[in-house]
């Protein structure tokens, strides 16, 4: 995979805008899966990953070795969610249609579980969210959740059971055995 991230990377360099769209194509999920990890928000993570590839895209060329491709996208969007958050900080706010829509889901009773989960998720630690992300929304295997991070793979085994455990403390339902 790192070759034909590399050939494409060549490719992009020398102005072929498909082998770039085939970079974004290949990479997507991935660069949603972190940027959810630190955002939550879809609406967010929207912004956060076109702004990702369009930095990637105008700073191609500091890439120092195109097969790192991944990993270097991954950082750029986690830097760009941490940006996004911090410049929306103050701004956020539960407006009447948010608070309308909530009101609409609960009438149409979804699953309250999943949403606990979701609250649940909101309150462990940014680098678990984005762990638990990459590995169950993404679907990435412990090697590629490694590149993505730049860390080993016992690494990520410890932080996905770290991430794992933190969920467990908030929703110890999980952990019940299935009736």
């Amino acid at each position: 995979m790192a070759e034909a991230d590399a050939e494409l990377v060549r490719r992009a360099l020398a102005g072929d805008r498909s082998a770039f769209e085939a970079l974004v194509s290949l990479h997507l999920q991935r660069a949603r899966a972190v940027a959810r990890g630190v955002l939550g928000n879809d609406q967010a993570v929207d912004d956060a990953v076109q702004e990702s590839f369009m930095r990637a895209y105008n700073h191609l060329g500091q890439l120092g070795d195109p097969g790192t491709f991944p990993a270097w996208l991954c950082t750029i969007v986690r830097n760009e969610a941490v940006t996004w958050l911090r410049r929306n900080a103050r701004v956020r706010s539960v407006d009447d249609e948010q608070l309308k829509e909530i009101a609409q889901r609960e009438v149409e009773g979804e699953n309250p579980l999943l949403e606990r989960l979701r609250t649940s998720l909101k309150r462990i630690p940014p680098q678990y969210r984005e762990i638990l992300a990459l590995k169950y929304e993404a679907g990435l295997d412990y090697d590629r959740i490694a590149e993505s991070l730049g860390i080993s793979v016992p690494n990520v085994e410890k932080r996905l059971y770290r991430a794992r455990q933190a969920l467990l403390a908030l929703m110890p339902e999980l952990g019940a055995p299935p009736e």
